[in-house]
């Protein structure tokens, strides 16, 4: 099911690219979910070599493709996830949602919020796997967004 890694991006062009993710899940609309899915898919097929998946894993297109179909958004990504991989997920009466997520010997977990679940998890997808890097970059916002703030 997994795809052969084709290309890599850099270690510092993966990392930022994981800390931009989390501030578009954190301000996009539902119908920007599977963009975003894509997004956090192309991330961990591109990983530069010697980076932490801790369990996480890329799906293959066709795979992908059918859990992208209607309302499918939380499948595709809890398939991304290792099996020992920890989350929480709620939804507010308004619909918007608040993941945590901790991979495997992640201390602490790392958190997010989105207008969809599947936005949420991916935020705090590539909230975790930046800090499984062991990066001495502090976590900050690069852009502000609409409002909405990046909850880590």
């Amino acid at each position: 099911m997994i795809e052969p890694q084709t290309d890599t991006l850099t270690r510092s062009e993966w990392l930022a690219a994981l800390l931009d993710l989390p501030v578009y899940c954190a301000g996009d609309e539902a119908d920007c979910t599977a963009d975003r899915i894509r997004e956090m898919n192309a991330l961990l097929r591109l990983v530069p070599v010697g980076a932490d998946l801790a369990g996480t894993r890329a799906l293959n297109a066709a795979r992908l493709a059918a859990l992208l179909g209607p309302d499918g958004g939380e499948s595709a990504v809890l398939a991304m996830l290792g099996h020992d991989t920890g989350f929480l997920l709620s939804r507010s009466g308004d619909g918007h949602s608040f993941a945590t997520l901790a991979l495997p010997g992640a201390v602490p977990e790392q958190s997010c919020s989105g207008s969809t679940p599947a936005l949420a998890l991916i935020g705090a997808l590539a909230l975790s796997l930046y800090e499984a890097q062991g990066s001495t970059r502090p976590l900050t916002r690069r852009r502000r967004v609409d409002g909405y703030s990046l909850l880590h």
